[in-house]
């Protein structure tokens, strides 16, 4: 009987040992289930990590196409600065051109104020005939008082012959510059 009853003990505490051994076994599992939730956490927060990476490359890509379109404006803006280089560079040709144009404009004036002088000119001469014609008459005029009265007015007549005569180089002279004006005409065609 004391026997059973030791072995019944026996079989009692074997009973325990083998529930510990189990919940031991239990635990070892948890122990290990929480050892490969730690790996997981560890790769979670690697590929975190991985997202914020790629969440900074795209940004930095988007910054990279910005650039890019900011360097095809500039190398728009720079086509555009050349284009505006040769519209000035026209616009200075055709500022000479109109300069030139206005020159030959007045070289036109120069040519007709030259023929209306050498028109004068040919004016002049008849009156450098006449101013001789009249100086004969003031001679005749000391006979008569009131041929006197008309020297009078021939000697202011011979004044202005003088200046006539004053013109009359001027004139050779413009004759001179008429003739340039034809070669340059000339020369324009």
């Amino acid at each position: 009987s004391l026997m059973l009853t030791e072995l019944l003990k026996l079989s009692l505490m074997l009973t325990e040992l083998l529930k510990l051994s189990l919940i031991l076994t239990e635990l070892l599992k948890l122990s290990l289930i929480d050892t490969e939730l730690d790996k997981l956490s560890l790769i979670l927060t690697e590929l975190l990590k991985l997202s914020l990476i790629d969440t900074e490359l795209l940004k930095l890509s988007l910054i990279l196409t910005e650039l890019l379109k900011l360097s095809l404006i500039d190398t728009e803006l720079l086509k555009l600065s050349l284009i505006d280089t040769e519209l000035l560079k026209l616009s200075l040709m055709l500022t000479e051109l109109l300069k030139l144009s206005l020159i030959d404009t007045e070289l036109d004036k120069l040519s007709l104020m030259l023929t209306e002088l050498l028109k004068l000119s040919l004016i002049d001469t008849e009156l450098d005939k006449l101013s001789l014609m009249l100086t004969e008459l003031l001679k005749l005029s000391l006979i008569d008082t009131e041929l006197l009265k008309l020297s009078l007015i021939d000697t202011e007549l011979l004044k202005l012959s003088l200046i006539d005569t004053e013109l009359l180089r001027l004139s050779l002279i413009d004759t001179e510059l008429l003739k340039l004006s034809l070669i340059d005409t000339e020369l324009l065609k």
